[in-house]
């Protein structure tokens, strides 16, 4: 009798361990569970705390329900309104990813990262123009290829995503700004050689380096996708083609900005998404969609903030729809200014401490999320695949 008891409290112990640990993972993977809609905190011209401003706003987006996190990496690290002062000894990527700032927003428990990165050995632009390019390329590599490997050593075990990428690659291409202009085909094969190297560096630090459930990744992220569909050169049709790139990056603006309905952005969103997927290089490594939505959105300039709410629900549920990785608004503090010092309205929590509609409609998205997806877990005892869970997204009061 006394064996049958102990046999039979043995086997309990073992069924609520193996429920607690299967409960545990649960937890652990809904809190690493990629919701997709987000923002990014870059160049933001106010705070309310003593904290750094790159501190202070990466806490507003983990405190608004995000676990996805885009900021700004690079020489002018200084200058990006983030309140890191200037310090001799950061002269490289990895240097700044060690900055105490920055090292602290890259300990917090975001899941996913998305970096502009930009080698200190040339200013924001496409590959350097340095006398000796080669020494460049070099310099350039090996200043990615330090990065990452320090991002896979400092982070392995983690879980955690970054993905390493430009801003809006079609400047790059026209410094000037002027998109009417043609592009010298020297530029082109400059940048996608630039595009190329790093994408290379990266591989190769992954290859050679040690490490576990850590991944890190490389974007181009283009714009002009206007000039795209009309058959003109820019990033998408003349640099992207020609790369190895693993995610493309898509700053919305041409396509997110001139639809007056739900009805228009939905067509005119849709018809660039397809147009730019068409032009991503297949890359049998990499499962699922590449392409993501790395900024839209509207200032109070332009629109109230009721209007703006409501075309961002526009665009998330088109790009839900459609697939893409990422929905970046941009973005959770302003960082444009007007010719009279105001702040144009770019923003999620305003000057004043304020939460917009929007900021509102991400906070309950993220809420809806966890909740449906703790109801189909009990239900279904396993984690829904993307598409499961963004059908579900779509009927989600939030976006109503």
């Amino acid at each position: 009798m006394r064996n049958k008891l102990f046999l039979v409290s043995y086997m309990y112990v073992i069924l609520f361990t193996s429920y607690s640990c299967q409960k545990n993972n649960f937890e652990q993977e809904m809190n690493e569970f990629n919701f997709i809609i987000g923002t990014q905190t870059i160049g933001a011209q106010y705070k309310f705390t003593q904290e750094t401003n790159l501190v202070e706003t990466a806490k507003a987006i983990r405190n608004m329900g995000s676990n996805i996190l885009k900021i700004s990496l690079g020489p002018q690290y200084f200058d990006e309104n983030y309140d890191i002062p200037y310090q001799n000894n950061i002269q490289s990527l990895t240097d700044l990813a060690k900055e105490k700032s920055v090292n602290q927003v890259l300990r917090m428990d975001f899941k996913y990262y998305q970096l502009w990165a930009y080698e200190f050995l040339q200013e924001p632009t496409v590959l350097p123009n340095h006398k000796n390019n080669k020494y460049a390329e070099f310099s350039s590599y090996k200043e990615i290829y330090g990065l990452t490997t320090y991002l896979l050593k400092e982070f392995t075990g983690t879980g955690k995503i970054f993905y390493l990428g430009n801003w809006e690659g079609d400047w790059h291409l026209r410094q000037d700004y002027d998109r009417t202009k043609d592009i010298d085909p020297q530029t082109i094969q400059k940048m996608i050689k630039w595009i190329n190297m790093r994408q290379r560096a990266i591989d190769d630090a992954k290859k050679n380096t040690p490490h576990n459930n850590v991944e890190v990744y490389h974007y181009l992220e283009v714009n002009l996708s206007d000039l795209a569909i009309a058959g003109k050169s820019c990033a998408i049709n003349s640099v992207l083609p020609h790369t190895n790139i693993d995610y493309v990056s898509f700053s919305s603006y041409t396509a997110t900005n001139p639809p007056a309905t739900e009805e228009e952005m939905d067509s005119v969103l849709t018809a660039h998404l397809n147009y730019i997927e068409s032009k991503i290089p297949p890359k049998k490594e990499i499962q699922g969609k590449r392409l993501f939505i790395g900024e839209y959105g509207w200032n109070e300039s332009e629109y109230s903030r009721e209007q703006i709410n409501e075309r961002a629900k526009w665009v998330i549920k088109t790009a839900l729809k459609w697939g893409c990785t990422y929905i970046l608004f941009w973005e959770m503090y302003n960082n444009e200014l007007n010719t009279d010092g105001s702040n144009r309205g770019f923003w999620l929590i305003d000057k004043n401490n304020q939460k917009t509609p929007l900021y509102e409609t991400h906070y309950k998205f993220y809420s809806e999320s966890r909740e449906w997806l703790h109801q189909y877990i009990q239900k279904k005892q396993r984690m829904p695949t993307e598409k499961e869970f963004t059908k579900a997204a779509l009927t989600f009061n939030a976006l109503k």
